[in-house]
């Protein structure tokens, strides 16, 4: 490994500790090395504080003159909800930078690198970048196509049914099994399901049992577009858990809509989908986008999870499999999605196992 490597190696580890703090800004570690020794490191703090370039120099201080900044990602060349890092770094006299990966958002986009380089700063990029791009993917998915990455999560039983006939699923895997899959729920801005499992499940959907919490609370998001959620009873109502935000359409009545409102829900309305059933799916990863969601977990039910599949939106899956087999009449993973013949079959890779007592974790890369 270069020397080069190795310090971004220490980088992107301090880019991870920022992963539940920084968005919807990404997570980004610097480090700032002098004679082979590093004098200052940092990542990105929450919304509107300090960036990863930004703790780094606070702690190298007179030290950062003629030294080498590592980076995971173009420092920013814009003002925000805080100054250029670009104007930091030249006033603190770095001489040469190096970065993981350039950063794709409009604003920036190589803006951030001919600013360095027209200062006298000399700059290296690609420098563990493949690293970078794995460990930045939601943020540079979003930046690239104005969309939320989208993971979607489920708990089935063996046979692949996320519930029984009657539509109860609690719980078709053990405990182990749902604290695991907080995480998902951590990494993400946004929770979204169908107004079924918002009614059959009366969801929470906070982060729960898991440590550390993010700094904001993901945004529960409920797809209802006929306005079928009035049960004041749900826990979706209470917004001092977390935001809610409902996303429907025009055949949702005004009544509906100043009940939510009243109770601190925001409403969006969208399109139908084409089908005239339920609402456009693309339109609502477009809205979340434009909400500066980075990352939105699907938890459901197997209609949503179905036409999720059929619009080609999901990047990740996410299953959970438990020691319980529901039949024929049990509900599928994937409602209302058929392909016709095998060739049309979704294919899926897959990148990880784990064992979760006499549950089994798989995750799939689509």
């Amino acid at each position: 490994m270069s020397i080069d490597a190795i310090f971004m190696d220490r980088a992107l580890a301090l880019a991870t500790q920022a992963r539940l703090l920084s968005p919807p800004n990404p997570w980004v570690g610097a480090v700032i090395v002098k004679q082979g020794k590093i004098v200052g490191e940092g990542f990105t703090q929450a919304p509107g504080e300090a960036h990863a370039e930004i703790m780094a120099l606070r702690q190298a201080l007179h030290q950062a003159e003629n030294s080498t900044l590592y980076v995971t990602l173009e420092p920013c060349s814009h003002f925000g909800k805080t100054p250029p890092c670009v104007n930091a770094i030249i006033q603190a006299k770095i001489a040469h930078v190096v970065i993981a990966l350039e950063d794709p958002d409009p604003q920036v986009s190589g803006r951030g690198i001919q600013k360095l380089k027209e200062a006298g700063i000399s700059v290296t990029v690609g420098v563990e970048q493949q690293r970078a791009t794995e460990l930045l993917e939601p943020y540079l998915f979003q930046r690239k196509t104005g969309r939320p990455f989208c993971v979607a999560k489920a708990a089935i039983s063996l046979d692949g049914r996320v519930a029984a006939s009657d539509h109860t699923s609690k719980w078709i895997t053990n405990e182990l099994s749902r604290q695991d899959a907080q995480r998902l729920r951590a990494e993400s801005q946004a929770i979204l399901i169908g107004s079924g499992t918002a009614k059959y499940d009366h969801p929470r959907l906070t982060v729960r049992s898991f440590s550390p919490l993010p700094y904001q609370a993901p945004l529960r998001v409920v797809l209802d577009s006929r306005g079928t959620l009035t049960d004041l009873s749900s826990p979706l109502f209470n917004t001092n858990l977390a935001p809610t935000c409902i996303l429907t359409t025009d055949r949702c009545s005004t009544e509906i809509r100043d009940m939510w409102q009243s109770h601190g829900i925001e409403s969006i309305i969208l399109s139908q989908a084409k089908n005239g059933e339920g609402v456009d799916l693309n339109e609502v990863m477009k809205t979340l986008g434009k909400k500066g969601i980075l990352q939105v977990l699907i938890e459901g039910g197997a209609t949503l999870l179905g036409q999720f599949m059929h619009e080609q939106l999901i990047q990740t899956l996410h299953l959970y499999i438990g020691p319980k087999v529901l039949g024929c009449d049990g509900i599928p993973l994937f409602g209302s999605f058929s392909p016709q013949t095998l060739i049309n079959a979704p294919q899926f890779q897959l990148k990880e196992t784990k064992r979760l007592d006499d549950c089994v974790y798989l995750h799939y890369r689509i």
